[in-house]
């Protein structure tokens, strides 16, 4: 049934008058200082320098890396003691550091011949380092962009074979599966398997891979830079089937999944409409159910040349440990990591 014409005009009237009412609204002016100094109960500090924490099996312990291209510490939550992992061989850095099932540590980092740490940061191979530490971490033979996703429940994995940034127009961004094996005393990768590619997305978007997707791990979370601002996503590992979660034209990165599956935790800046962030990043926590409906967590965008970044959300569910960013450094920057007591969300 048709509105009438006079219900039309009231509609266009008071949406005319929402709209003004929108434009004249002025957000809060940013503050001053930094958040670590203005921290909410339920957030404290972790580490004053690192970046990129990643959680043990059991919630006991943390890695993290002492630069974009570093070092690999592991941190006991019960006493606070950092021990080094990676201290006693010779490497280039390394970019990421994430348990597997079995405890060992799946390592993204350059070559020692790699031309300087910038370009090792996008230049990457992935690494096994045995939990042992009893000796230096072993090639995969495989290069890696950005993070590799870890299975919860066994050695199987995923990462991003990049072109970025030599090659942007047509260049490649590809995801990955594949299984760890030992067979024959050294690890290697087994059972590859190439899962997506930039054609799904009109050659528009780069990938990055993030998350198997608890419980089953039937799909894979990832990243889809520059489609739509950079948006939330997931593919059926069986059938291929995409799907976006994010589903905002703003930035949107994801980077932790809750272990219920229901959520998923997403770097936002909400008014940034480019492949880049810009400053304004926090901390969002969005659904997996394809509406798109997202939960504020961090505020640290509130102070001026500040936001949180690189959540990673424990087995349990119960804590989040994150990164304080400074807009005004390199992408994925960390000035040291926190902890989010998730049963306190900040409104």
């Amino acid at each position: 049934m048709f509105a009438s014409a006079g219900a039309m005009r009231r509609i266009a009237a008071a949406v005319a008058a929402a709209a003004v009412l929108g434009c004249g609204a002025e957000k809060p002016a940013p503050r001053s200082g930094s958040p670590a100094d203005a921290l909410p109960p339920n957030i404290t500090r972790l580490v004053d320098q690192g970046v990129r924490a990643d959680w043990s099996a059991d919630g006991t312990h943390l890695l993290y890396l002492n630069g974009l291209v570093g070092d690999v510490f592991e941190l006991d939550l019960a006493t606070h003691a950092a021990r080094p992992l990676t201290s006693h061989f010779a490497h280039a850095g390394f970019t990421r550091a994430r348990y597997l099932a079995n405890g060992d540590i799946l390592l993204c980092g350059p070559r020692a011949d790699a031309p300087g740490a910038e370009r090792g940061r996008w230049a990457s191979e992935l690494w096994l380092l045995e939990r042992s530490l009893a000796r230096p971490a072993q090639p995969l033979d495989e290069a890696c962009f950005e993070g590799p996703a870890v299975s919860r429940k066994s050695l199987h994995i995923a990462w991003t074979v990049s072109d970025y940034p030599e090659h942007v127009l047509f260049g490649r961004s590809e995801i990955w599966t594949g299984e760890i094996s030992y067979e024959g005393g050294a690890p290697r990768i087994v059972n590859r398997r190439k899962v997506l590619g930039r054609s799904a997305f009109y050659y528009l978007a780069f990938l990055e891979t993030q998350d198997f997707r608890p419980p089953d791990e039937r799909e894979l979370l990832f990243t889809a830079y520059a489609w739509r601002g950079g948006e939330a996503m997931g593919v059926d590992l069986e059938t291929g089937a995409l799907h976006n979660y994010s589903q905002s034209w703003g930035y949107d990165e994801i980077e932790g999944v809750f272990p219920d599956g229901q959520s998923t935790a997403v770097e936002r800046e909400p008014d940034n409409y480019w492949a880049v962030p810009g400053g304004a990043i926090d901390i969002w926590r969005t659904a997996l159910d394809g509406s798109g409906a997202s939960e504020r967590l961090t505020h640290f965008s509130d102070f001026a040349g500040y936001g949180a970044n690189n959540p990673s959300i424990s087995p349990d569910g119960r804590w989040m440990a994150f990164g304080l960013r400074e807009a005004s450094g390199e992408h994925g920057n960390g000035a040291g990591i926190f902890l989010f007591d998730l049963r306190y969300v900040q409104k």
